[in-house]
């Protein structure tokens, strides 16, 4: 069973790493990065769905791309939160 003092390190650590994750100074290549790759994959998306009709630009189209390109920026920010947490976990047994 976890204790309370044990309990009170695990979030000081998940709010220091979920803190360290917003920081757009330290993550800016991350940050876009995920987005840019989720527009592009939901642009890939949403000119699939138009099917034989000629390519183009649509609204649909548009907010899928939109759509996606945040559900990957969510993902990658999950992952590194949960990287700095499991750091800081890591480094406090040592």
């Amino acid at each position: 069973m976890i204790g309370m003092a044990e309990r009170g390190m695990w979030l000081g650590y998940l709010r220091r790493a979920a803190a360290e994750s917003c920081e757009p100074r330290r993550n800016w290549r991350w940050m876009l990065t995920s987005l840019f790759i989720g527009a592009g994959f939901g642009l890939i998306g949403g000119l699939h769905r138009l099917g034989n009709a000629p390519a183009s630009i649509t609204p649909d189209v548009a907010m899928t791309s939109v759509r996606v390109a945040l559900v990957f920026f969510a993902v990658t920010w999950l992952v590194v939160a949960t990287a700095r947490f499991g750091r800081s976990l890591w480094s406090r047994n040592e």
